[in-house]
């Protein structure tokens, strides 16, 4: 049996119609998925104070997984992320950045704590800057203090002495005024 001009050119639009139906229903679920999740979000975050406490958790605490040592907040691996996910957990269920984080560090150690507590040997660390500035400004004041007080050394040597070439300067710089206040 013979297909017509006409025939054929329905069947290939029929595929393409049905082609740009199921692409344009892909987007839309796409685009509800998205908003969706977007709208969960947000719902979660919607709280500056919840997005502080979050931020501070995830900056003070090392992540676990033993890529690098990096905060979980700067951690790319999936083990931050379900960190991450559990401390907005525990902040919406009501505990507080201190109690997350205590249970955080008796869990995986106090090696993962970001911030050296000011105790102990590591009180050294937050003092020696100070001290050190201290101390490098005390002996630069000592040293413009003494080089202050120490007369400049003359030398009489075949140029003659430094006062000597000083004088002379002076007495050309005098003769040249002298110059100048004659011409006007």
């Amino acid at each position: 049996m013979k297909v017509g001009k006409f025939e054929h050119s329905l069947t290939f639009n029929a595929a393409l119609i049905f082609s740009l139906a199921s692409v344009a229903v892909f987007l839309v679920a796409c685009f509800f998925v998205a908003t969706t999740t977007a709208q969960t979000e947000s719902q979660n975050t919607e709280n500056p104070q919840f997005e502080s406490q979050l931020k501070e958790l995830l900056t003070t605490v090392y992540c676990y997984c033993g890529c690098e040592r990096e905060t979980i907040e700067v951690c790319v691996c999936g083990t931050a992320e379900r960190i991450e996910d559990d401390f907005s957990n525990q902040l919406l269920a009501g505990q507080t950045v201190e109690q997350i984080r205590t249970n955080y560090l008796d869990t995986y150690g106090p090696q993962f704590y970001a911030v050296m507590p000011a105790e102990g040997i590591n009180l050294i660390a937050y003092i020696m800057p100070a001290v050190i500035f201290v101390l490098i400004g005390g002996v630069a004041f000592v040293v413009l203090r003494k080089s202050k007080q120490q007369p400049v050394a003359t030398t009489n040597g075949p140029e003659g002495s430094n006062q000597q070439v000083a004088d002379k300067t002076l007495k050309q710089v005098e003769a040249e005024l002298e110059k100048y206040k004659e011409e006007k």
